[in-house]
């Protein structure tokens, strides 16, 4: 009789938990209005539709998920932070047990802004995309090794470019 108690009173909990707003935040060092454009275009891609948007509030409800797995709302707001740059917050009812519904819209807009002011294409990109979406690690930890990375890559072509300007100047006639 216990055991049946108990199991009750934990699905009960558990209910509840999953039917209330999980809150996610994230400081973005962009102002509003670039993380608002950024917000927009996301989204507008296949992974949400959206249900209703406002710029001057910039607030976005989305839906995500369908018949297959539920259909999830989703509710994106900017706000000034307190220093510099734009808090956004996302609200869902999932707590990432089933869907990680809020993560998953930081994590997609910080990649809309990263790749607005890098090459999309270039390998230290391809790798933070793949480790924001894929790997279980926090997007933080994923930009740090980005940053990392694209610090490495222009090392490496300053470096190269100055070899390069050296040996223009060492092999040009006038030196001859």
């Amino acid at each position: 009789m216990k055991r049946i108690a108990y199991l009750l009173a934990l699905t009960a909990l558990l209910d509840i938990q999953a039917v209330a707003m999980k809150n996610r935040q994230r400081i973005f060092p962009e102002s509003c209005e670039t993380v608002w454009a950024a917000s927009v275009t996301v989204a507008k891609t296949q992974d949400y539709r959206i249900v209703s948007i406002s710029k001057e509030e910039q607030v976005i409800s989305l839906a995500a998920g369908g018949a297959w797995s539920g259909e999830r709302m989703i509710t994106l707001s900017l706000a000034p932070a307190a220093e510099k740059g734009c808090v956004a917050t996302v609200q869902s009812r999932f707590s990432g047990l089933a869907h990680s519904d809020g993560p998953d819209l930081l994590g997609r807009i910080l990649l809309e802004l990263v790749g607005q002011t890098v090459d999309r294409d270039s390998k230290p990109f391809r790798h933070f995309k793949d480790c924001v979406e894929n790997s279980p690690s926090s997007d933080a930890k994923c930009e740090s090794r980005f940053r990392k990375a694209v610090a490495r890559a222009s090392n490496k072509t300053s470096a190269s470019s100055q070899q390069q300007k050296t040996d223009w100047w060492q092999n040009s006639p006038a030196q001859h």
